[in-house]
This record gives C-alpha cells, sequence and structure tokens, in this order.
C-alpha cells in the first residue's frame, strides 16, 4: 500500500514504475534515504537553486550571506551535493552538534522534516488499515517493529521492520560544505576536520558512505531519465556537481574505498567511486 502511494509500484498490475525499477537497485542501507531523495525530486526540492523568501517583501537578512538568482554553477553545485549528503545521518560522539548553522540546510530540513513525516503517518496509516480488518494480525508484530533507533553494529541501519522515515539533522551537509570549500593544504585536510568538527565520531568513513549514496541517488535519476521521465535537467545538474565533487575528491584524496561498500550497491555505483579511487593510486 505504502509503494503504491509512492508510484514506486502500479496499483492495477502490482508492476514496477521508472521509479520503482531504479529504487529497487538501492543498496539496502540508503534505500530509505534514497526515497527521500526520490520524494523531494518529485516535488522540485532536491536542486541546487536557492530558495527564495515566503514574502517577497521580507527579503532573507544581509549578514547571512545566502545566494540570490541567478547564482554561479559553483555555488549550484555546492547546494546540490550537500542537500543530497544532508539526507545520510552521521556518527556523533555526544547528542548534541556543536558546529555552525548553514541557512540553506536548515531551510531545506524543514522541508525534509515535513516530508518525513508525512511519510511515516502514511506508513502508519497503510498498518492500520490492514489491522482494522482483522485486529488478529496485531500478534504478528514483533516488538520495536518501528523503532528507530540505529542497531549497534550499523548506524544506517535500525530495528525497525517498516520505514521509519526519522526526522535527519543536516550533519552530513554542513560536513561536505566544509569539504567543498576547503582551501588549505591538502594533506591538512583530516585533521583540520577533525578539529572543526569534534563531535563527529569517524567523519571520514561518513563521508565516504555519503559519496556513495550521491553515486546512488546519481544512478537512480539517470535511469529514470532514460526510461522517459522528464528529469533532464536534473541529470544535468547532477553530472556538472559529480565532476566538482569528482575535483576535490582528487585533490584532497577522500574516495570510498572497497572496504566502504557492503555487497549490495550496483556495479554503476561500485565502477564510479572505486575508479576514482584507482585513479588516485588507490589498490
Amino acid at each position: 500500500m505504502l509503494l503504491e502511494q509512492l508510484g514506486l509500484i502500479d496499483p492495477q498490475d502490482g508492476g514496477m514504475t521508472a521509479f520503482g525499477d531504479a529504487l529497487s537497485k538501492s543498496p539496502k542501507h540508503l534505500m530509505e534515504p534514497c526515497v527521500v531523495a526520490l520524494e523531494l525530486m518529485k516535488v522540485g526540492t532536491l536542486s541546487g537553486e536557492p530558495f527564495e523568501p515566503a514574502q517577497p517583501e521580507r527579503p532573507f537578512p544581509d549578514q547571512i550571506g545566502y545566494p540570490r538568482q541567478p547564482v554561479a554553477t559553483t555555488t549550484k553545485s555546492i547546494l546540490l551535493l550537500t542537500r543530497v549528503m544532508s539526507l545520510v545521518p552521521m556518527r556523533l560522539r555526544v547528542d548534541m552538534w556543536n558546529a555552525d548553522v548553514n541557512f540553506d540546510l536548515a531551510a531545506f530540513h524543514s522541508m525534509v522534516r515535513i516530508l518525513k513525516r508525512s511519510l511515516r503517518h502514511l506508513t502508519e496509516a497503510s498498518l492500520a488499515s490492514v489491522l482494522l480488518k482483522d485486529m488478529t494480525q496485531v500478534k504478528l508484530l514483533p516488538p520495536g517493529f518501528m523503532c528507530a533507533s540505529p542497531t549497534s553494529k550499523d548506524h544506517l541501519q535500525t530495528h525497525a521492520l517498516l520505514p521509519t522515515f526519522m526526522l535527519p539533522r543536516a550533519c552530513m551537509g554542513i560536513v561536505f560544505d566544509f569539504f567543498l570549500r576547503y582551501e588549505g593544504e591538502p594533506d591538512q585536510f583530516l585533521p583540520a576536520l577533525v578539529l572543526r568538527f569534534p563531535c563527529c565520531l569517524h567523519p571520514k568513513q561518513d563521508m565516504q558512505q555519503a559519496i556513495i549514496f550521491w553515486e546512488d541517488v546519481r544512478r537512480c535519476v539517470d535511469e529514470m531519465c532514460t526510461s522517459g521521465l522528464d528529469c533532464t535537467d536534473s541529470v544535468e545538474d547532477m553530472r556538472v556537481a559529480g565532476e566538482m565533487l569528482l575535483a576535490k575528491q582528487k585533490l584532497l584524496g577522500l574516495y570510498p574505498e572497497p572496504d566502504n561498500f557492503r555487497g549490495d550497491e550496483s556495479d554503476r555505483v561500485k565502477d564510479a567511486a572505486l575508479a576514482a579511487y584507482r585513479a588516485c593510486g588507490g589498490a
């Protein structure tokens, strides 16, 4: 029922739609954030365009330095990359995030929160409609079937049986904003990263996983475009942003390594990430 409402399977014959076919190839641990990314694309929110004030007569304060239309290609790519990366959680030493606020990501996540609440309500409503027809099926639900706490072995997996769509933090996007704008010595990036974000438990490994997620979202968008959906602009924006990301990866030597893969990523995602890794001299 949930997949039908999201347009991932056809309600008539149960076959996969273009969205569902692309998503079905995503790795299990990244599938939920990928669903969110695709839903944001449907409403035109997941892009590199800066937000406009809700009331034109009340513009954003000049002090925050928020970009205005038209924006440079570099700025547009940074906005797109950081928004996509922010959909993946980071592991933190403590529950308190102690970095500067990113105005664009704060605005973006205000919409992500609305979407995720709606998706969770839709999940709960679908389950309720099944149980109301036969309350004896409640006994089939195990304890913690919608527990959103991450497992002890993998922060990208939860104990839940059903998707939880828990509200995320923008930590990963903020860290990647620092990565994309870093202009210091390449060999000093990792020390600077740890110094800038001391609350991050494993920032490098989490960033490598976010790059894999970016490649998977790109794959989904490319496949949907090939299937005939009107997403040519998104494909081009992601291509330009991907080139910018790869150039920064080459400069700072940050690539997904073989150990970062879980075994169920698509061959295309692995090939794209590992080719960049090997081009930098990786084994």
